[in-house]
């Protein structure tokens, strides 16, 4: 197929072929890592050629920044909607502590509900091992705008913070809703088998308080 007859397709075959890629990339990105997963082997799976899969995407790093968005976005359109409704409701006041870390971890763990959020928290929990490039690039453009807009927030409810030790336990909050979504069988072992660590709706609900306490500790 030529790329003067790929332009004439119909905008949803078009959008089939690149969601096609899309769900292939991503489970193969997230199983194998950014290096391991060739664009060979994800078009194949996916049933395109090469020169289809980077008609849609481009080189390799853009395929695993489109793949990582898919799911991403969900999170930061989630957090962006919640925090401009809180300063909506607060009338310019400080947002409540417990209101304001609900809003910006319950997009993230409950992003694992769905096969693009669960796809994502995969590769997500891989990023450390990615390329130091890949990896700030990734997390700089998902992340940075809301997280940034969450972080003013923060200071204002909790000015007793300097912002140094406030950016701390704001990278300690981010690393325990992480490894929470990681289900590596921990939960379920101290348990034994009473907690399941893939409902994410009683993660949220016992992780607020425990989050609002770090945060707010003298």
């Amino acid at each position: 197929m030529t790329v003067t007859e790929k332009t004439r397709m119909p905008e949803a075959a078009v959008a089939s072929v690149r969601d096609r890629i899309l769900d292939v990339a991503q489970e193969l990105f997230a199983e194998h890592g950014y290096s391991a997963a060739s664009t060979r082997a994800i078009a194949q799976a996916a049933g395109v050629n090469l020169a289809q899969l980077h008609y849609h995407f481009g080189a390799k790093r853009d395929l695993f920044k489109a793949a990582y968005l898919r799911g991403a976005v969900q999170v930061t359109e989630a957090r962006s909607k919640a925090l401009a409704a809180a300063r909506a409701a607060h009338g310019g006041a400080p947002i409540p502590l417990g209101e304001l870390v609900e809003s910006f971890v319950t997009p993230f763990m409950l992003n694992g509900k769905t096969p693009e959020g669960r796809a994502t928290m995969r590769m997500h929990a891989r990023l450390h091992t990615e390329p130091d490039d890949i990896s700030k690039d990734v997390l700089s453009t998902v992340y940075d705008e809301t997280t940034l807009a969450y972080t003013a927030e923060f200071q204002r409810v909790l000015p007793q913070l300097t912002h140094e030790t406030l950016c701390w336990r704001l990278y300690f909050m981010m690393g325990a809703y992480r490894y929470t979504l990681l289900r590596t069988g921990r939960l379920e072992a101290m348990s034994g088998g009473a907690c399941d660590s893939g409902d994410f709706d009683r993660a949220v609900a016992e992780i607020v308080p425990f989050l609002c306490a770090g945060l707010a500790a003298a």
